[in-house]
Formats: structure tokens, sequence, C-alpha cells
């Protein structure tokens, strides 16, 4: 007996998307949470332009636009010559629906798509549930978890791991994660401070040798995101004491910014061996890390839970043979390999791993060449096309 057609493990972005789009093609799903409830967590909130379609057609984009923050632009700032370099996403007017990026932390979205969910009578979460261990058959899918009342059993007949980088569903896989860890680890700092004065947009990058960081309006509320990166050899515990430091030598003299919240966290290039194992199938930072100088791990998250949730609606309905998530598990994987890495890859090296100061006035001379060049822009902006794969078209 199954307790639902499909298991989600994870209430991030990645699975509360992926579990949207099996209800709303009748599933019955069950998501499992280990938290106790929504948490704000310092995860990327930047949703490119090229996934917004795709939370339309969820019903999501009018209410997130109204949560969130709508960037039309996004800068470069520099503070050694006082640059600000604007990228105009509105020149993208003329060839996609939505030329803007939409910021939205983690727990907004996540309290839309919860409340969504609880709307469809055949969505069941289990908060508090950890997965520990996954059995599977020809038929179905056996799960063990922790939960507030002891050890739970349950049976679906598909298993979508989207529980993060360190996936227990991948675990219980004997799956591999191969792949490389920065030398930084990330500080991402939740700020009061009048970043816009200084020429912020929403969405920005300060290119600076010394002092890289990625900057992002988390509210109306006039809440800001700082993410900075530092050795990951340096003490954790002593993080907040630096934090100051790395304050003072960006910010006006004497400016005291309200620190709200902080976290940290190392940063990774890695793959899982596949997507796929039998009736489980990962999407998000389950199957792929990154880092998110570009936002690219959450759109190409985004992108697994919109054709996951398409396919395996289509296998479980009997529209299609099960060998459509093999074609998933190899598309996206190539996606992340070709395109995702890569490009992030490029990026975090000119923000935070400089190899020297020329290379580092090569990396801004070409952002000065962008922000100036319309062509080059276009061709900068439209690398976000190449997140989707070949699984659908817009």
């Amino acid at each position: 007996m199954q307790d639902a057609q499909v298991v989600v493990t994870g209430a991030g972005p990645v699975g509360l998307l992926t579990a949207l789009g099996l209800a709303r093609a009748g599933l019955d799903v069950t998501v499992l949470e280990a938290a106790s409830g929504i948490e704000p967590r310092p995860y990327d909130m930047v949703y490119h332009w090229a996934v917004l379609p795709g939370l339309e057609d969820l019903g999501l984009l009018e209410e997130l636009c109204q949560a969130g923050v709508v960037a039309h632009t996004r800068s470069f700032v520099v503070p050694s010559t006082g640059e600000r370099l604007v990228l105009d996403l509105r020149s993208l007017t003329d060839e996609v629906e939505h030329p803007f990026e939409l910021l939205v932390p983690s727990h907004g979205l996540a309290r839309i798509v919860v409340d969504r969910l609880a709307r469809h009578p055949r969505v069941r979460f289990e908060w508090g549930t950890r997965l520990t261990d996954v059995w599977q058959d020809s038929h179905g899918v056996t799960v063990t978890a922790d939960t507030p009342h002891g050890v739970s059993t349950l049976r679906a007949a598909w298993l979508v791991g989207a529980d993060g980088a360190h996936s227990q569903v991948r675990r219980s896989l004997g799956m591999g994660f191969p792949g490389v860890t920065w030398p930084k680890r990330f500080v991402a700092a939740d700020i009061r401070f009048d970043l816009a004065g200084l020429g912020m947009s929403p969405s920005s990058w300060q290119l600076d040798l010394d002092n890289g960081a990625l900057i992002g309006l988390a509210d109306d509320t006039g809440l800001w995101r700082y993410t900075f990166a530092e050795s990951r050899l340096l003490p954790e515990e002593t993080i907040a004491d630096r934090m100051s430091a790395v304050f003072k030598a960006v910010l006006p003299h004497g400016a005291d910014p309200l620190l709200e919240s902080w976290a940290a966290s190392r940063v990774h290039e890695r793959a899982a061996e596949s997507f796929r194992s039998g009736r489980v199938v990962l999407a998000g930072d389950a199957a792929h890390v990154t880092n998110p100088s570009r936002s690219f791990g959450l759109a190409c998250g985004v992108f697994d839970a919109l054709a996951l949730a398409r396919l395996l609606a289509s296998v479980v309905h009997g529209d299609a043979e099960h060998t459509v998530l093999d074609q998933y598990a190899e598309d996206r994987r190539k996606v992340f390999e070709e395109s995702v890495s890569p490009l992030s890859a490029q990026a975090m090296r000119l923000l935070f791993l400089t190899e020297s100061p020329e290379r580092f006035a090569e990396g801004v001379e070409h952002c000065r060449r962008m922000a100036a060049d319309p062509h080059l822009l276009r061709g900068h902006l439209l690398e976000s096309l190449e997140l989707r794969g070949t699984l659908f078209l817009p």
C-alpha cells in the first residue's frame, strides 16, 4: 500500500516547486522536511528572467513580484574608481516576456508555495521529519524517517531527492558527489544600511581586488544581503569579529550597518554521478552545487523542478515511459557540467579569486565593455537560456 504517489524530500525552493508542479498535475504528494517549519535561510535569492515564465505557469509570479523586489538593472560597482556600470535588462524587452530579475529570499517563496500547496487536498506535509534511509524495488520506494513521534516508514511509487547539498537521499543510494571545494567560504550577512545611496542596484556585484561582494536588496524594508568571501582556513567561530573590518573597508567612514543575521557556507562545484537511480530522482542542490556568483545554481534548480514535475507526472499518469526520466537525468547533468558550473566559476574567479591585479583589471574592463556595448550585453544576458537544456521550450 502506498502512502503517496510521490514523496519529495526537502522544502527548499526546488522541492516546493517540484511538489507544486506535481500537485497541479493531480498527483498525491508527501513532502518531508527536517526543519519544524519555514525558516529563514541564507540561500541565493535571485531568480533570473529566464525562469520567470515557469514561475508564471505555476501561478506564482504575480504574488512573488508583490512579495519580492523586481530589478530591471544589475550593477557592477567599482569602489577603487567610483564607477557604477549598469546592465539594463530591459534591453531584452523585444525578445523575452519578463526582462527583469526577481529577488525573493527562500523563506518568502516558501511561504507562498506552502500556502498554495495547502489548497491541494492530496498534498501532505511532514515537518520535523528527517529521512534516514531509502529502499526501492520494481514497484516503488520505501523510506524511513525520524519524526517528532519516532521512526516512521512511508511507501511511494517515486521519490524526489531535493534535500540539499548534504542530501541523505543521495547518500542512501551510495551515489558519489565528485567535484571540488573552493578555497574560500562565503559569508552572507543581512544588514540594514542605505546601500542604494552608494550606487548599489537591487542586484549588484562589487568589483574589488580585496573586497569583492554580491549585494542584493532582500525586501522593500531596506534589508540588504551582503555576501563576501574569506579563506575557509580562518576559524569560523570568529567570523563575526572580522565582519566589522569587512564593512569598514568598503563603507563610508563612520558607517555602522545594523547586522540582523549572518551565515557561512563552504562553496563547491559538484554533481552527483547520476541524477536518477531507479525510482529515485535528484533535483537542485541534491544533484548539483555551484557557487552563487551568477545565481545559476538556483536557476538550474528551478529548471530541474519544472522539467521533473512535468515528466514525472506524465510517467505516473501513464502518458510516458519511465525512460523519460533518464532523459531528465542526462540533460540536467549536461546543463550543469557544460554551462552552469563553468560560467559560475568564471564569475567566482573575477569576484573573489583574481590571480593578479592585471587579471582583475582585464575582468573589470570586460564589464565596462559589456555595459557600453548592447550586443555584448545581450550575449551575456542570454547565457541564462543555456540553463533550460533541451527538455522544454519557454
